[in-house]
């Protein structure tokens, strides 16, 4: 358990951090608002964005598995896995409902598959290079998370506002809420193993920003 100063200076760096991005992605919102709009009325290509989001959050809870694996594994991290399966099982169950067939993480039932999984694994080899081998064993786990996080809560959040506009049964307000307690979770372990380097944070931030560009204009091209 941290303490509570502990606590209060990841809580305190993570405040400043979320509003500078939002601010530094405030030129992606209508991008992205338009990108949902013309996904969400759509049930083919709706279920196909739901699927991938999916395949998205499988792939997160696979990496935590296959690295956080020692005999000294804790409580949060063995929460944080099975959270990410339980977003990956909603997204493919929502995403199988608006199909109204099974899914699978082949191409024809995504958007953008490469890009998404370009996105994800560009992502974690630049951190993984960045911090090198002269660090804590789980720094790589949840310096990762940790920025994969800022844009779920980004991108959820906008995804959450088109639904409710187009009048869509789906609900994400407990994956939101669970979302960002991930990242605060990883902000405090950071602050609290000595590891939150607020430079590399941003820098990270500032890498991934390129990414979710990328993997933004994918999409739009999939879907135009």
């Amino acid at each position: 358990m941290l303490s509570a100063r502990e606590n209060s200076s990841g809580r305190s760096w993570l405040d400043g951090a979320l509003a500078r991005f939002e601010a530094d992605n405030d030129a992606s919102v209508a991008r992205t608002n338009s990108l949902l709009e013309r996904i969400v009325p759509d049930p083919a290509l709706h279920a196909r964005l739901i699927n991938t989001l999916s395949m998205l959050e499988h792939m997160g809870s696979h990496k935590i598995m296959a690295t956080q694996h020692s005999a000294g594994i804790d409580r949060p991290t063995l929460k944080h896995v099975a959270e990410e399966a339980q977003h990956a099982w909603f997204m493919k169950h929502q995403a199988e409902k608006c199909a109204g067939r099974e899914m699978t993480y082949l191409p024809e039932d995504l958007l953008a598959p490469a890009s998404a999984r370009m996105y994800f694994q560009r992502l974690e080899a630049l951190i993984v290079r960045s911090l090198g081998s002269r660090r804590n064993a789980e720094a790589p786990y949840l310096y990762m998370s940790m920025i994969v996080e800022f844009r779920a809560l980004w991108f959820y959040r906008l995804y959450e506002k088109c639904l409710k506009r187009a009048g869509h049964a789906m609900s994400l307000k407990r994956l939101i809420g669970e979302e960002r307690h991930h990242l605060t979770d990883m902000a405090n372990r950071l602050a609290l193993t000595g590891d939150l380097s607020h430079a590399r944070a941003h820098r990270f931030l500032d890498e991934e920003r390129q990414l979710y560009l990328g993997l933004l204009r994918a999409l739009q091209h999939a879907t135009a």
